[in-house]
């Protein structure tokens, strides 16, 4: 591979990078914002924002790395680096 190509997958692999980190970050600090709020909102017998950090964001991050994966799939072979 050229350096030109190279650096272009390199490029949209940190553009994924980044905007899979923004959405990470969003969704961690979103629910901790909306803690107070949500604590006084009931479901399946627990706050609202047990859910909101204990199962939302594991999920979330468990999605993401699928996200990841898959993506990254399409761009290795878009670039013709796949394994």
């Amino acid at each position: 591979m050229d350096k030109e190509r190279l650096e272009a997958y390199h490029r949209e692999n940190v553009r994924l990078i980044t905007i899979l980190l923004v959405i990470w970050f969003v969704v961690s600090y979103v629910g901790a914002i909306l803690a107070k709020p949500l604590s006084k909102t009931i479901l399946f017998g627990f706050p609202a924002h047990y859910w909101v950090s204990a199962q939302l964001s594991v999920i979330t991050f468990v999605v993401l790395i699928f996200v990841y994966a898959f993506l990254m799939n399409k761009l290795d072979q878009k670039y013709g680096v796949e394994e």
